[in-house]
């Protein structure tokens, strides 16, 4: 898949490119269905909720899955995200939030997801994207992903700070008088779409989203590219977190994750 001029623009412009439906149903069905064994993994790379009991986070499934490592090399997933960036691109890290219904999986406070990257792990620019694939129908019932459309524009925004209770996410939180600031210019809005549908998203958008208190799950897969020339320097954060392998991402064949499937 290779964007066009006008959904480049759309890009720059607003911040974020959603894509309905990229996904085919039978490369939805493989990794909803590898993603049992992905939550259920024992070790650090899976953040649980407050209660120990729902996963809140999995980072690096792409890495031991592979469903989800064919997901990150997907032609149509990693070449828009390479024309993006403009230029060849490592995968800083991956996460699934997996937003269990009845509100076992909590929200997230309004933030930006650059800041920790570029405070913690050293990443130089904020040449990356949040590119996010919805594993489940995301609708207005099941706490969608909730953006303020080009707020990426106003940069690195000083008035967050560290959320003792990320848990693991790092996230640097905004204050409220600066997300009611951004909203009251540009609004909010709810990235709503069938599984399989896809959202490009700059990292330095202004998200969040609120518990979800329906019957129903709403995972996304979240893929983060980065420029190779913008690797990051740090070392304090895991494996699972921060990758330090550069090398370009090379595409799998367009088939390979269907193929999976069956």
């Amino acid at each position: 898949m290779t964007l066009t001029d006008g959904q480049l623009e759309e890009y720059r412009q607003r911040g974020y490119l959603l894509v309905p439906e990229l996904l085919s149903s039978a490369e939805v069905r493989c990794l909803s269905e590898a993603l049992p064994d992905v939550l259920a993994r024992p070790g650090p790379e899976v953040v649980r909720e407050k209660d120990d009991t729902a996963a809140r986070l999995v980072f690096g499934a792409h890495l031991y899955s592979e469903p989800f490592a064919a997901l990150a090399r997907l032609p149509k997933v990693l070449g828009p995200s390479q024309q993006l960036i403009g230029e060849p691109v490592y995968l800083h890290q991956s996460r699934i939030n997996p937003k269990e219904g009845f509100a076992e999986s909590s929200g997230w406070e309004w933030h930006q997801d650059y800041p920790p990257w570029h405070a913690v792990d050293g990443m130089p620019e904020p040449r990356c994207v949040m590119t996010s694939v919805f594993l489940d129908d995301c609708t207005a019932a099941t706490s969608p992903l909730l953006v303020v459309p080009s707020s990426h524009g106003h940069g690195l925004i000083d008035s967050y700070r560290p959320d003792p209770e990320a848990r693991g996410a790092l996230l640097y939180h905004l204050g409220r008088d600066t997300v009611a600031s951004l909203a009251e210019e540009n609004g909010i809005e709810p990235l709503l779409g069938p599984a399989g549908s896809v959202a490009f998203v700059n990292c330095n958008l202004v998200h969040g989203s609120a518990n979800n208190v329906s019957p129903w799950r709403r995972a996304i897969a979240y893929l983060i590219y980065n420029a190779c020339s913008n690797g990051s320097t740090g070392t304090g954060r895991p494996w699972f977190q921060n990758e330090r392998d550069f090398t370009p991402l090379e595409p799998v064949d367009e088939a390979a994750l269907a193929a999976l499937a069956s």
